[in-house]
């Protein structure tokens, strides 16, 4: 059944502080629950350090109330970085898809899950801005799974970041996120 048909979804988006894990929750539960009318509920996990250590949020969505806060068998997993993957390859299963930031990524088991590779802090890079490499990450990911629209992401991007310089590298992060489709 394709993803856009599912009447439940589950993601963990998983690295360390700074890389927009929270963030990035935030703005998938906005684009369902906001821009679409569904259900979403999002717990995350960090150490008490603003940057450099574990850092991940599950985000669960669904057509129906959601009365749970933690992904059981997660239909995608995003690892930005490698010291998420130790903590959270126990919930890869055979048909997650797991997207990988390589350039940060360097170890995984080829033998678990659908698994994406992508140089996203480059791809970041070329677009102006580390900062970005979540929501490209996040566009390739609604892309592949339509769980959600494109149009809904790009809302709640616009509503989450009020500054245009901001703005306008998200957007173009969005863009290289959909392009990665191709």
């Amino acid at each position: 059944m394709p993803y856009y048909e599912k009447d439940y979804f589950e993601i963990i988006i998983s690295g360390v502080g700074g890389q927009g894990n929270v963030s990035s929750g935030i703005i998938l539960g906005e684009a369902a629950s906001c821009y679409e009318n569904k259900f979403a509920t999002m717990t995350c996990t960090y150490g008490t350090e603003a940057r450099g250590t574990f850092a991940k949020s599950d985000v669960l969505i669904g057509k129906e109330f959601i009365d749970f806060y933690e992904c059981q068998h997660p239909d995608v997993i995003l690892v930005l970085h490698n010291k998420a993957y130790p903590k959270i390859k126990n919930k890869i299963f055979k048909d997650t898809i797991l997207v990988v930031n390589k350039n940060e990524v360097d170890q995984i088991d080829e033998n678990m899950g659908r698994i994406f590779s992508f140089p996203l802090s480059d791809i970041a890079f070329e677009i102006g801005s580390l900062q970005t490499i979540n929501i490209i990450a996040l566009a390739f990911i609604v892309g592949k799974t339509k769980f959600i629209k494109k149009s809904s992401l790009v809302n709640a991007v616009k509503n989450k970041y009020s500054n245009a310089k901001i703005k306008k590298l998200n957007m173009a992060a969005i863009e290289r996120g959909f392009w990665l489709l191709t």
